[in-house]
């Protein structure tokens, strides 16, 4: 049996999707707090910061995939190593995690800390792990770029900073594809999901002028000009302009610092396809259409 927690959300929603219609149905089980609508799977609650309520949502379960919250650094931490401990008492067999490609414990993201430590927890835990590291979704690009329609400006403080963006699809089917190997064929390895290339914003304004015959201009700044701007200059995305202004100026130093911009074919090796590129992604998508 598979449970996917965080089952609505967007990547958790797709990873279901794909298994509800390979797999048999009543061997995939959603988990979250509350039932999720519109999805065709079992469903079992599974709260993060409830150990004994994920070990009884765990009962039967040989395969955990972990999308972790949006909790603040420490209580992510703690989250994690919560799953953790639930999937050791209920004899799980295998935690796919889905991190990201910064798990430094000096990163100018503080919340990376706690990625970093939710893999040492499951490294260091008897439960044979899968991590995957994820880079920034091509998704989020179809959020903010608007804006930049609107203004004329993409203005940022990512410098010449490269980033191998990666759609959410992509992701998704490279859970899957662990999924459908066997346990032990992927213990306790670390993969990168990415897109085919690496992007600096230079480029990504090129691939929108070429999409829509603008003539976006790149104008960059210091972080704190920045930050200070942002909400006139930067599309508003997940928990609205608050959570935006405190993260995107720390993920622009990470950008600047080159630490998404590895390119590898981990997407191809475990999906057994291709991934698709931010130009053709951008191409087929239209604006502000739910991702």
């Amino acid at each position: 049996m598979i449970l996917v927690c965080a089952a609505s959300g967007r990547i958790g929603r797709r990873v279901l999707k794909h298994l509800i219609t390979s797999e048999n149905s009543d061997q995939v089980v959603a988990g979250a707090r509350v039932n999720p609508q519109g999805v065709d799977a079992n469903f079992r609650i599974v709260n993060y910061d409830d150990v004994n309520g994920m070990v009884k949502a765990f009962e039967g379960v040989e395969r955990v995939v972990f999308i972790p919250s949006f909790a603040d650094t420490d209580r992510r931490a703690m989250q994690g190593r919560n799953v953790v401990a639930a999937a050791e008492r209920a004899g799980v067999s295998q935690i796919l995690f889905i991190g990201i490609m910064d798990t430094r414990l000096d990163s100018p993201l503080p919340f990376a800390r706690a990625y970093g430590e939710m893999e040492s927890a499951l490294l260091n835990s008897p439960v044979p792990a899968v991590i995957l590291r994820t880079s920034m979704y091509t998704d989020n690009l179809a959020e903010q770029y608007p804006v930049w329609l609107k203004t004329g400006q993409l203005v940022t403080c990512a410098g010449s900073g490269r980033v191998s963006y990666v759609s959410r699809d992509d992701i998704a089917a490279s859970i899957v594809g662990v999924l459908r190997d066997p346990v032990d064929h992927h213990r306790n390895r670390i993969y990168k999901l990415t897109g085919p290339e690496a992007l600096s914003y230079a480029d990504v304004a090129g691939l929108i002028n070429e999409l829509h015959g603008s003539d976006i201009k790149l104008v960059n700044v210091n972080c704190s000009e920045f930050a200070d701007r942002l909400k006139d200059i930067w599309g508003v995305a997940y928990e609205g302009i608050e959570h935006v202004a405190r993260v995107t100026p720390l993920f622009q130093t990470v950008f600047r610092q080159g630490m998404m911009s590895d390119v590898t074919s981990d997407v191809l090796n475990l999906s057994g396809r291709s991934p698709e590129s931010a130009q053709s992604w951008l191409g087929r998508h239209q604006l502000n259409q739910p991702m």
